[in-house]
């Protein structure tokens, strides 16, 4: 599978299990795509989602956070245009992953 499927199916699975879980904004960081940096918001890591989600459902998303996860930096999305994004946040700074 190719990174671009990848995380268009990241995207998918994201809007249908209402991630991130918790909704904290984290403001100053500007979504490389719409420029909005008030709609950021950091994914849980996998170990993370226990309730509500069944095996099938963490072990999907474990593969795809693995599988686009390789660099420094942690997933998050833009609410606002839904794209995901590598989040570095100690630079304040998010990257599309769309290449």
């Amino acid at each position: 599978m190719g990174t671009n499927e990848v995380i268009q199916k990241l995207q998918q699975f994201v809007i249908e299990h209402g991630l991130p879980k918790t909704d904290m904004a984290l403001f100053g960081i500007r979504c490389p795509y719409c420029g909005k940096s008030d709609r950021i918001r950091e994914l849980e890591e996998p170990d993370e989602l226990q309730e509500g989600m069944g095996p099938e459902d963490i072990r999907e998303y474990a593969e795809l956070w693995m599988n686009l996860t390789q660099s420094a930096g942690s997933l998050g999305v833009c609410k606002f245009c839904n794209n995901p994004l590598n989040l570095f946040l100690e630079e304040g700074k998010a990257e599309g992953l769309y290449g």
